[in-house]
């Protein structure tokens, strides 16, 4: 069984260089529990931010939007947060 997925959405617009706070406030507004700030050396922006939702239904939904304002896929993983417990994490690419 796969529990990890990707979410594109069919835009064409790329831009590549959202700022972490927009993608935090969108995350918060559509029900995230938890955020991360991380660096990344595989990601092109060298930083990504991990939003956690309690509901995949709802992960699914917020990398569906997100995607769209980065233009590229993003990925929803299962994980384990020590406040909310089981969640699913969104991984965006973002600029600092």
């Amino acid at each position: 069984m796969r529990f990890s997925f990707s979410v594109r959405s069919r835009s064409s617009v790329s831009r590549l260089s959202v700022p972490f706070r927009r993608v935090v406030g969108l995350a918060l507004s559509r029900g995230c529990c938890s955020w991360l700030l991380r660096s990344s050396s595989r990601s092109f922006s060298g930083s990504v931010v991990w939003c956690g939702f309690a509901s995949r239904s709802r992960a699914a939904a917020f990398a569906f939007v997100v995607s769209r304002l980065v233009g590229c896929v993003v990925w929803v993983r299962p994980g384990w947060c020590s406040v909310s417990g089981f969640v699913w994490f969104v991984s965006v690419p973002v600029v600092r």
